[in-house]
């Protein structure tokens, strides 16, 4: 959205910037599913053909998981690509629709804030024990840091969405 005003030049680079960055850790997401697959894929060979088994992948992908999924969020909040329920809002007046959006933005950013408050506890709780995972004794932390990170970025990208559907509101006056 674009209006008069001075900060516009400013917010479409921030916008293109969290895109660029937001993308590249979706793809450090994905690749880490990839792996994860990969090696998947030789176990179950290694273990069909020569009876050997590769240690540890309930470990290996459960942590490919977390850090897919909370590698890939941050992006799909900031396009928007989430699932939306819209009939009723449909109906409504674009200015309604925008103010609607604003409103979830912000009400969404307060949620992941609280999300992202409560993950670093757990995550702190984690690393002062020094828990690890059963079979490969990965640190559990190394399990929270995709969390963490990932509500973090979420966060930041929510507070870019509802910062562009109040820029919008304020151009549509």
């Amino acid at each position: 959205p674009s209006g008069n005003s001075a900060l516009t030049p400013i917010f479409d680079r921030l916008d293109a910037f969290a895109d660029r960055g937001l993308s590249w850790a979706a793809y450090a997401g994905v690749l880490a599913l990839m792996v994860a697959v990969a090696v998947l894929i030789v176990d179950i060979a290694t273990r069909k053909s020569v009876g050997f088994s590769i240690l540890g992948m309930v470990d290996l992908n459960q942590l490919a998981q977390m850090t897919c999924v909370f590698l890939v969020l941050p992006l799909a909040f900031l396009r928007e690509s989430h699932i939306t329920v819209d009939f009723l809002t449909d109906r409504l007046p674009a200015r309604g629709r925008t103010a609607i959006e604003a409103t979830s933005a912000l009400l969404g950013a307060a949620l992941l804030a609280a999300i992202l408050w409560n993950s670093i506890g757990q995550a702190l709780i984690q690393l002062r024990q020094g828990d690890r995972s059963q079979t490969l004794g990965i640190p559990m932390i190394w399990y929270w840091a995709p969390l963490v990170a990932g509500m973090a970025l979420s966060l930041l990208a929510v507070l870019l969405v509802g910062a562009r559907a109040l820029r919008k509101l304020r151009a549509d006056r």
